[in-house]
């Protein structure tokens, strides 16, 4: 993957896309096999609004809608 910066290129935009959508096929179908797998490891130092910001934008391209979040959740 090419190095990011804070000037994002389409280039190192695209990698990053890429390797996301790998990283989500990748967990999800781990998850539904094995069962459930936390998204992180303890270790992990992710910030909550990095978190929320993907989240979001996953949820978008996705098309899932509130819902379908609900179902997901038993809300």
């Amino acid at each position: 993957m090419p190095e990011l910066s804070d000037t994002p290129t389409p280039e190192s935009d695209a990698a990053l896309q890429s390797a996301l959508a790998e990283a989500v096929s990748a967990f999800g179908a781990r998850v539904r096999e094995h069962g459930e797998l936390p998204a992180f490891t303890s270790d992990a130092e992710i910030a909550p609004t990095d978190v929320a910001v993907t989240v979001a934008a996953l949820l978008k391209a996705a098309e899932v809608y509130s819902f379908e979040i609900a179902a997901l959740f038993n809300v």
